[in-house]
Order: C-alpha cells, then structure tokens, then sequence
C-alpha cells in the first residue's frame, strides 16, 4: 500500500501519510508533515498518535479496529478541545 490520507469533511483538507514500517505487527504510517503516525495499537486498536504517542484520533464505532490496514470509515479527531470528522482513504499509485 503506498499510502493513506485523511480528508477533513468540514472544509476537504488533506492529511498524506506514507508508509513508515510496521509496529507491533502491522503496517505504519507516518503523516507527512508533522511526528504524527497511523498505527495499531494493542489496547486501542488503529488510531492516529503524536510523537508523544498519546492517541488523538480513532474510527468511529463500526470500523472495524482488527483489520490488518486502517479502516476506511469516518475517524474522529480530537485535540486541544477540538474535534472534527476525517473519511480515511487508501491511496493507489
């Protein structure tokens, strides 16, 4: 999978992430402009986290958190009170 990007609904801003390695088991990737990671977490399942590794973004319920690769379903931010609504996409090269 060359990449994932997230996409802001409340006004299409774009998130890029590439590929950055695998933890814990599966694929990792890292945003393109800032310490912030997709990953799989064991106790949270996928979720986006800073380079404090705190969380701050995860899908909505009904994606499913086991799938190998991040769900592609609404994901919900949050972050110094803020939140917003993201739709996940895959990227094909």
């Amino acid at each position: 999978m060359p990449g994932i990007e997230f996409v802001r609904r409340l006004d299409g801003l774009v998130y890029h992430f590439v590929p950055d390695g695998t933890f814990n088991g599966r694929p990792s990737f890292k945003r393109t402009d800032l310490d912030v990671w997709c990953r799989w977490l064991p106790e949270r399942g996928w979720c986006t986290v800073g380079a404090d590794g705190v969380p701050n973004s995860a899908p909505l319920p009904g994606g499913t958190a086991g799938e190998p690769f991040p769900p592609l379903c609404p994901w919900r931010s949050w972050k110094a009170g803020k939140s917003y609504l993201y739709d996940l996409r895959h990227v094909v090269a």
